[in-house]
């Protein structure tokens, strides 16, 4: 099985590499059952039934903070405040894997520009966003 290090990886809005990110994570697809009441009352193996359509989950990234990105850091940040659905956002692992929301899916950023600076290191930002409609789809395999 292969392996994939985050060593290359990065996230890109568009065509524009969002600068300095360091960490990006995806929450996954989520899909709620409840336990459905057996026949007549028995009391064997419970059965499980699908509650509601499922999540399809959240993403998140962060990295340095820098004032200076206007086409990555900046333009997430209005996107956020103007509540505007993505669909070019992607997530890579490396040159040639990356995720992105599927065909007829968005992502709604819902938070941005966190910044952390603390007195004796780089300044952090950290971004979320909610995937909605449909879950997020890996693209390439390579490394």
């Amino acid at each position: 099985m292969a392996k994939i290090s985050g060593v290359n990886g990065k996230v890109m809005y568009g065509s524009v590499v969002v600068a300095n990110m360091v960490s990006w994570s995806m929450s996954g697809f989520n899909l709620p059952v409840t336990a459905a009441p057996t026949a007549f009352g028995d009391t064997g193996a419970k059965v499980y039934e699908v509650a509601e359509l499922g999540e399809a989950g959240t993403i998140e990234f962060n990295g340095n903070y820098d004032p200076a990105d206007a086409a990555g850091q900046q333009a997430l940040t209005a996107v956020c405040q103007a509540g505007t659905h993505l669909t070019n956002l992607y997530l890579y692992a490396n040159t040639s894997t990356f995720w992105r929301v599927a065909s007829g899916g968005y992502i709604i950023v819902t938070k941005a520009n966190a910044v952390t600076l603390p007195r004796n290191n780089f300044g952090t930002i950290s971004f979320s966003g909610q995937v909605s409609s449909k879950a997020m789809e890996q693209v390439g395999t390579g490394s």
